[in-house]
């Protein structure tokens, strides 16, 4: 199933065919793959093109190397080739869209375990997160990566406060994707930007006052609306 590479994508399209070699079983869970001179020829490109593809399989898990007897296939690399592609496909724009429909899902329903299960000592945590938001000067447009993390702080603490270790792990396995889609966040003008950190302190308010549904209703309305904010702003740039 191997076939020559096309000369203007060698090194991706290289990588994407021996992925498929191994989602389709060509190569086998365990399987020694072949040696990089024969790849080489069998995908016509220089060996180096080869090694970089290996290279970065063997990176994500998905290929291990054992000196001495070459380059196997990985006991996981079915579950390492799912993530691998999930994250080569959050590099694209209609991803953000998506993962912050799937975040609206997900994290409204934390922040109604939230509400149901905060301590006195979570909402001190939630309010100090909160407050670092309003810059000395009160402006609340983020000017730097610091100022994001909070952002990130909020929602990862709401997570941890909910209780459920899945969730928590499925959304910190992602995280670095999210802060960098939080960059989107920099187009926002201040406006909208207030807008979200008010929506941050009711979330506080009404997981504090035991309102779930309150705090699931409003979490997925903040995250939603981020959506429509980025939408509009693409459209006004055009």
């Amino acid at each position: 199933m191997l076939k020559p590479a096309e000369r203007s994508t060698l090194y991706k399209e290289v990588t994407e065919q021996m992925l498929l070699a191994i989602k389709n079983g060509v190569w086998k869970v365990g399987d020694k793959i072949p040696s990089e001179m024969e790849l080489a020829e069998r995908f016509q490109v220089g060996r180096n093109c080869v090694r970089e593809a290996t290279k970065s399989l063997a990176v994500s898990g998905i290929l291990e190397a054992r000196p001495g007897q070459g380059t196997f296939v990985s006991p996981v690399a079915l579950r390492k080739i799912m993530a691998y592609e999930l994250f080569d496909y959050m590099n694209e724009e209609r991803a953000w869209i998506e993962l912050m429909q799937v975040r609206a899902a997900l994290e409204s329903d934390l922040a109604y375990l939230a509400a149901e299960r905060a301590t006195a000592e979570d909402i001190r945590r939630l309010e100090e997160i909160v407050a670092k938001s309003t810059r000395a000067n009160g402006k609340y447009h983020p000017s730097d990566q610091e100022e994001l993390m909070v952002h990130s702080d909020f929602h990862e603490a709401i997570a941890e406060i909910a209780g459920n270790n899945f969730a928590l792990k499925l959304l910190r396995s992602i995280k670095t994707e999210i802060n960098e889609h939080r960059k989107k966040y920099w187009e926002f003008d201040e406006k909208i930007w207030e807008k979200m950190i008010k929506a941050h302190k009711q979330i506080v308010e009404h997981i504090a006052n035991r309102k779930p549904e309150k705090a699931r209703h409003l979490m997925r309305k903040h995250l939603l609306e981020s959506i429509e904010d980025y939408k509009k702003l693409k459209k006004n740039d055009k």
